[in-house]
């Protein structure tokens, strides 16, 4: 076999396992002419001649995306097989400072163990104090392909790739104008969808540019904007449950469904007396509470049923009220593409990217217990105190949500700039050159709105009549004078509190986050000296980074003055050196039994000023047996830095219930750990029989949340074995195999209190990464405080297959081409604290399904194509360590949505298109954990898109 039939082949199997429609890949030679444009591809900084890459790459082009009707790179990620969601707006509503952000997550380890590129370089990550990148700032307009690259990539790229990388391909030039709009129209009311674009530029014979301005706009879901999530599911625990040994189950699925009310905490204030439960009516009235039918009453000790009842008509709080399970996004972006040519072998490119996004999480408004409440408010009619007196109650407690101030809405707006300046070129016929800077830095501004000063709030509620005024009560005397400066507050009914006393309570709270990135490097790349079966490829990278991030909420904040918002400020740094080097060995060409062997290696030294030095390496081995069949195995050391979060989070103080396993009663039930835990305890010189005082039993205890400066690195090894076959009997077919694992150490986890209360005496000895996080008192041995903070307890080995099958034939009525990526784990075995009784297998729970699968299939026919898209999840458990005694619905159903879509091409220039997205309307599974999901299944049902582009 000829090395130009070599080098044809490994192009067309490059080409035929894209995946999702690479419509080229960068080839640029003469017909009958050998010189062929040498490309880089990812997972690699070697500039090769058409080669394919030694590791598995899905390449996903931006013609697909706009075939599956999406306007965000991060909704397509998310139903690869090979990626589960990170942030997105379906999972943020309820994250304070994270609402609206999108990123990936390959293999389901973590977005942070996801590297994103953008041309193969590292983009600013979206969030202070985080390393994931924020999808919602690139322009999908602007995305030529994405190539998906899985497995550990930190010997080619650094830290951050240990699940492998995602690099995002941009436009470099074009010619003309484009506009493209399109609208996204649930069939039922929330999450509609709009998006404008603007593509314009040149193609000179030395300069050209491309520039996109873009905009869209996501609207809000709220739940009871779904029937199915109106009528939800309702668990609970079972009436006649005993104990753990009666073979009934201790949760159930109640036989009625629908929306719940919590039977008390309603917006006007509820309370209860001797005689029964009541509520201030909207005028300031009593009136008894009114109520649905309350759940079945369980003898399950601690159970919650009869706080609860069925339906959304009566008193207390409806949860469906506030239930958001979408976060509205509008994102603005910009983006252009500079190139300029000094000469054949040399040339410049610029690149700028500007993002301006705007989302906001919201939720009710706060809940209080209000103790102590006095029975002579001022601002009780003469009925109202006449029922408190007939039933001698000079103070109530109240149960109420504070709707005078409103919802609490966390209102976000980032900003982020980026620019790159970047050379390449050749030094001779054989050896390259390619440096650049980059500079990026994103602001996040956060707005609390319906937030309260809680000390301002509890000194308006104890209202007095002082000379014929209402004012605030000061009781620091032996007389009842009127507090200065204090605005009394009447909650107890609708609209009856004065503006001048909600201006006194309420707030806005802010924070200011800043991120900031500074990269440069430069690679040469080219051949050391030809063996007998060709030159040895190489490339060397030295790079340099420096990520900074810092976060300052208002004085307020920082003085604890917000309700339940505590926030300290955040400044922290680190910067990384790195060299690495790459080689590509080939060892034999045309032989009798190959056509061609080689080996790739990489390594690269790390530098980190925060964790000091460390390495990663690959190896590869390809071997091309002919035309038809080739093999490769990967083997590769990938590292994680902790980021700034991990490293440097502010000290903030928490508060946490939990048991001291060295309590004598504790001891003397401890099961396995007894041992463990009374040598440990003993250690420490807790003596036999100790046991708390009553006071620390009944209070919350006070720990701290904070940054750990002595993590250390994560570490992970993987291996990836594959095959590709591409039959030459049958034309247009492909099938790809690859088995991969990857074992992770070291992982970097923030645990509970309670889990760092108790790991630390079930380990062996104390010498474990828990016990310093406690801290006793020396006298009476009791815990006084504790910290929580990420260290590094964790491990994860996994394991699975992809496959990926493509396939297309011409007919006389069109062109078919189908497509499957499918993804099987067969191994997901997790310790999340480092004791080996702790580890357990996940796969097959509903976040990590057994299959995942996609299935993609286009039909054109001269000026039509057409597109037919499905998503598969295999049927899952809740848990893998269910037992019959835990709940009656520990299975979950297999989930499959189909998308169709079409676009006409009118004329040259004028192209329509439409589609339905979630053909058959398929809901989640009827779970009541899973009802209302966004994060694996479809919560917009049937959609329907319409879009029209027009090019001149």
């Amino acid at each position: 076999m000829s090395k130009l039939n070599t080098l044809s082949f490994n192009i067309k199997a490059a080409l035929c396992i894209t995946g999702l429609g690479l419509s080229h890949f960068a080839t640029a030679a003469d017909e009958g002419n050998e010189q062929v444009e040498r490309i880089q591809v990812t997972g690699s900084k070697i500039k090769r001649i058409g080669d394919l890459s030694p590791t598995p790459v899905t390449v996903i082009t931006g013609d697909a995306m706009v075939n599956a009707g999406i306007t965000n790179a991060a909704e397509l990620l998310s139903e690869m097989p090979s990626a589960t969601v990170g942030l997105s707006p379906e999972t943020t509503n309820d994250n304070v400072f994270a609402n609206g952000l999108s990123n990936t997550d390959l293999r389901g380890l973590g977005a942070e163990r996801t590297l994103v590129l953008v041309n193969g370089r590292r983009f600013i990550a979206g969030a202070p104090g985080s390393s994931a990148v924020d999808l919602n700032n690139i322009p999908t307009a602007m995305i030529e392909r994405m190539e998906i690259s899985t497995g550990g990539a930190s010997a080619v790229y650094g830290s951050d790739a240990v699940a492998g990388v995602v690099n995002i391909i941009t436009k470099k030039s074009f010619q003309g104008f484009e506009f493209d709009a399109s609208t996204s129209q649930p069939q039922q009311d929330g999450g509609e969808e709009s998006y404008v674009s603007f593509t314009f530029g040149n193609e000179g014979e030395k300069a050209s540019f491309v520039t996109n301005i873009s905009y869209s706009d996501s609207k809000q879901l709220r739940g009871d904007q779904r029937d199915f999530i109106r009528n939800g599911v309702i668990s609970l625990d079972h009436p006649d449950n005993l104990n753990d040994e009666d073979g009934i189950p201790r949760r159930i699925i109640y036989d009625q469904t629908g929306s719940t009310t919590l039977g008390f905490y309603s917006p006007t204030g509820d309370f209860f007396t001797s005689d029964g439960h009541y509520i201030f009516a909207d005028d300031g009235s009593i009136r008894p509470f009114a109520s649905g039918e309350y759940l079945p009453a369980s003898s399950t000790p601690g159970s919650r049923n009869t706080q609860y009842y069925v339906g959304n008509e009566g008193d207390g709080y409806h949860f469906l009220n506030h239930k958001y399970v979408r976060t509205p996004l509008e994102r603005l972006n910009l983006s252009s593409n500079v190139n300029y040519a000094f000469s054949d072998a040399h040339s410049m490119a610029f690149e700028l990217t500007y993002s301006n996004t705007h989302a906001y999480g919201e939720s009710s408004p706060a809940f209080h217990t209000l103790s102590g409440m006095r029975t002579d408010n001022a601002f009780f009619s003469d009925e109202t105190k006449q029922f408190f007196s007939d039933r001698d109650m000079d103070t109530y407690t109240a149960y109420i949500t504070t709707d005078a101030l409103g919802n609490r809405v966390y209102d976000q707006k980032r900003q982020l700039i980026q620019g790159v300046l970047s050379f390449e070129g050749e030094i001779t016929d054989n050896w390259f050159y390619s440096a650049y800077v980059q500079r990026g830095s994103v602001q996040a501004d956060t707005t609390w709105h319906g937030e309260m000063l809680v000390d301002n709030f509890n000194k308006s509620l104890d209202a007095v009549e002082i000379d014929g005024d209402i004012v605030c009560a000061d009781r620091s005397r032996d007389e009842v004078t009127a507090r200065e400066g204090c605005v009394p507050l009447n909650i107890w009914g609708t609209g009856l509190a004065s503006q001048e006393a909600l201006d006194y309570v309420k707030t806005d709270a802010t924070r200011r986050a800043t991120v900031d990135q500074t990269t440069y490097g430069v690679t040469f790349s080219g051949d050391l000296f030809e063996l007998e079966a060709g030159p040895i490829a190489t490339a060397f990278t030295i790079e340099h980074r420096k990520e900074a991030s810092s976060t300052l909420p208002d004085p307020a904040m920082r003085k604890g003055l917000i309700f339940n918002n505590q926030s300290e400020a955040l400044s922290g740094s680190f910067d990384v050196s790195e060299a690495a080097a790459e080689f590509s060995i080939p060892l034999v060409v045309d032989a009798s039994f190959a056509d061609e062997i080689f080996l790739e290696a990489a390594y690269r030294y790390m530098d980190y000023s925060s964790t000091g030095t460390d390495d990663a390496w690959k190896l590869s081995f390809n071997y091309v047996l002919n035309d038809d069949i080739r093999f490769r195995i990967n083997k590769s050391k990938s590292v994680r830095a902790p980021n700034i979060n991990e490293l440097y989070q502010a000290r903030s103080e928490t508060f946490k219930s939990f048991d001291d396993p060295c309590e004598q009663g504790q001891i003397d039930n401890a099961g396995e750990y007894k041992e463990n835990i009374t040598n440990n305890c003993r250690s420490q010189g807790i003596p036999e029989g100790w046991v708390p005082s009553e006071d620390w039993k009944r209070t919350n205890h006070s720990g701290f949340n904070l940054g750990n400066i002595n993590l250390e690195n994560e570490s992970a090894h993987d291996l990836t074995v594959g095959v590709i076959y591409t039959p030459s009997f049958v034309d247009g077919l492909s099938i790809t195999l690859d088995y991969w694992e990857f074992d992770l150490e070291d992982m970097i986890r923030t645990p509970k209190a309670k889990t760092v209360i108790e790991s630390c005496y079930e380990f062996e000895s104390t010498d474990n990464p828990y016990c310093p996080l406690i801290y006793r008192n020396k006298d009476t041995f009791e815990i006084d405080s504790y910290d929580l903070k990420p260290i590094n307890s964790a491990s994860n080995s996994i394991a699975g297959t992809d496959m990926e099958v493509t396939y297309s034939f011409d007919t006389t009525f069109g062109s078919f081409r189908m497509n499957m990526l499918a993804t099987y784990m067969s191994k997901n075995d997790e310790n999340l604290t480092g004791k080996e009784a702790d580890k357990r297998n996940a796969a097959g729970e509903y976040t990590d399904p057994r299959w995942k699968a996609r299935f993609t299939t286009n039909y054109t026919y001269e000026n039509l194509q057409v597109n037919l898209i499905g998503a598969y999840r295999h049927s899952t458990v809740w848990s893998n360590d269910w037992v019959a005694e835990d709940n009656n619905y520990n299975d979950i159903s297999s989930y499959t949505k189909w998308d169709l879509t079409a676009r006409y091409n009118i004329t040259d220039g004028l192209q329509v298109r439409g589609g339905m997205l979630n053909v058959f309307d398929r809901t989640p599974p009827r779970h009541p954990s899973l009802y209302d999901d966004g994060e694996y299944f479809d919560l917009n049902g049937r959609t329907f898109t319409l879009g029209v582009n027009y090019k001149f």
